[in-house]
């Protein structure tokens, strides 16, 4: 890394200390840098990703614990392994924990993470809770690869559709400033081949079969008569919908102000935006009333619906009641609409 001398028109170059020179550990510095910053660190690579947790038991069966663990938009669980240096074994260890992840099912992730932190979740994803943990992804982090592994990564790869990255870290210091930063650079794939790389998986994606070919699938197997019966009138109604995250969706002069999905037990519903006294409001009408909470920084609710009584009156009050309602806290058009 160069530093730009804006007066003299001329570089000077930077300090590039090894991580070990610099006394950054593995677990308690790198992967704490992640563990605090994880949207910047996952932006800087070109991911975007929804940070789990860190030093996970991958199954009982091993004393080892992944690194770091994470979940992309279409619900495919990330192994993210970190070294300092080169080290051989780096992709074996990040397969052996994918691997036993894989056979995880999609509540024993859910059940990671505290409530908050499901909201959030829900919100990031781009498909249903359900469909969590059916693919597992590879990212490794480290100073230097062997060329060994990066033949291997890009066979597996290629031949049986793992997919693998690798990320190259250093570290760069100005002397001046005792200023450090973190230099990362995708070296697999190539960045000039990310795009194909990119197109192939999206393809994959797009034949792959998807998990509900219509709506009377999506309900069929939904044990709570009431939430079938619901969706159902909903649909016949045409309220607008989303069969991939099985959701309708409720708007409020034509902004989106509630998002209700089918659950195996009852309805999830996420209130984007808030209104005076609505906790109270909700409590008072629902049977559930400690689901009723506030979320994404008070500025949403979610709630639960129950039985046909619960379904009746939320939607009574998202048609009829709170149709006038005046909103205090509210959220960008944009992001409602996204």
């Amino acid at each position: 890394m160069l530093k730009i001398n804006r007066q003299l028109h001329s570089f000077a170059q930077l300090e590039t200390p090894t991580l070990t020179d610099s006394a950054i550990t593995e677990r308690y510095d790198l992967q704490e840098f992640i563990v605090n910053s994880p949207a910047a660190f996952f932006k800087e690579i070109g991911e975007e990703l929804f940070l789990v947790g860190k030093e996970l038991l991958p199954s009982k069966n091993v004393q080892d614990r992944i690194d770091l663990l994470a979940i992309d938009k279409e619900g495919a669980t990330v192994v993210i392994e970190l070294k300092r240096g080169n080290h051989k074994l780096h992709m074996m260890q990040a397969i052996s924990y994918a691997g036993m992840i894989s056979t995880w099912a999609s509540d024993e992730l859910l059940s990671l993470l505290d409530d908050e932190k499901q909201e959030s979740l829900t919100e990031f994803l781009e498909c249903d809770t359900d469909d969590i943990n059916r693919q597992q992804r590879l990212i490794l982090i480290a100073e230097a690869y062997d060329y060994a592994l990066l033949v291997g990564a890009e066979w597996l790869s290629e031949q049986y559709g793992v997919s693998i990255s690798c990320c190259r870290i250093s570290m760069a210091k100005d002397a001046t400033t005792d200023s450090e930063y973190l230099v990362c650079s995708n070296v697999y794939p190539a960045p000039e081949l990310a795009a194909e790389a990119t197109s192939r998986v999206r393809l994959g994606k797009a034949n792959r079969k998807v998990k509900w070919a219509d709506w009377e699938t999506a309900l069929a197997n939904i044990s709570n008569k009431a939430v079938v019966d619901f969706f159902k009138e909903q649909l016949e109604a045409n309220r607008e919908s989303y069969l991939r995250r099985r959701v309708v969706h409720y708007r409020v002069d034509g902004k989106r102000r509630w998002w209700v999905a089918a659950r195996q037990k009852n309805v999830y519903v996420w209130q984007q935006g808030r209104f005076e006294n609505d906790v109270e409001y909700w409590k008072q009408r629902l049977t559930n009333q400690d689901s009723v909470k506030p979320v994404k920084n008070e500025k949403c609710l979610r709630m639960f619906l129950e039985n046909k009584n619960d379904i009746e009156v939320f939607n009574r009050a998202a048609t009829n009641e709170l149709q006038s309602v005046k909103w205090t806290v509210g959220v960008a058009d944009s992001e409602i609409d996204d």
